[in-house]
């Protein structure tokens, strides 16, 4: 197990809380404009405590939740209920997920990105774009800005994916500035929003 993923199973219960004291709506205010709506399928990937699947849920969404770290996803579950389908899953390769042969009009990665090492970034870029609708949408908030525990962070940027977007007839149509939720000063972010050319 990764040092990063160490510290998520190790302080499940604290970050969750964390997380649950932010109203999604919010948080994903910036991209408002894209929210997906009532009879859409949306996949949450590292969904945590599940916080972001529930509020699609009050949307009318159905949702697939996936998340690798077991105490987060059990908190998880227990606050969506059956609401929410939860997986055991990650990036790069989502293997269960795309075992179950379902597209989805929109995909979610909420503070992942940062996560995911940068020579695996391709093929995690990959299984999204393969799990997408023809007309589905890709969300990816980017943090800017150190941790100050013992996670682990690779640089990110609004030029790689609309590199990674390029290669796979996807365009970047949307990008959104935000301050930091958590009032943190030096961590920003930018919320990226992709379709099919």
């Amino acid at each position: 197990m990764s040092i990063t993923s160490s510290f998520y199973e190790e302080n499940a219960e604290s970050l969750a809380e964390q997380y649950n004291a932010l109203l999604s709506t919010k948080v994903h205010n910036v991209w408002k404009e894209y929210w997906p709506s009532s009879g859409n399928d949306v996949l949450d990937i590292g969904a945590g405590s599940g916080r972001d699947s529930l509020w699609l849920t009050t949307r009318g969404c159905q949702v697939i939740a996936c998340e690798p770290c077991n105490k987060l996803r059990e908190i998880g579950e227990t606050l969506t209920g059956n609401d929410v389908h939860w997986f055991d899953d990650k990036l790069p390769n989502l293997d269960r997920i795309s075992k179950q042969g379902q597209k989805f009009d929109a995909i979610l990665l909420s503070a992942v990105w940062m996560h995911i090492p940068i020579n695996l970034r391709k093929s995690a870029f990959q299984a999204l774009v393969s799990l997408m609708k023809s007309d589905g949408i890709i969300v990816i908030s980017l943090r800017h800005g150190p941790f100050r525990d013992r996670r682990e962070s690779c640089p990110v940027s609004v030029t790689e994916l609309k590199e990674l977007a390029s290669n796979s007839n996807l365009a970047v149509i949307d990008v959104f500035d935000g301050d930091d939720m958590q009032c943190r000063q030096e961590v920003s972010w930018q919320t990226v929003v992709m379709l099919n050319k």
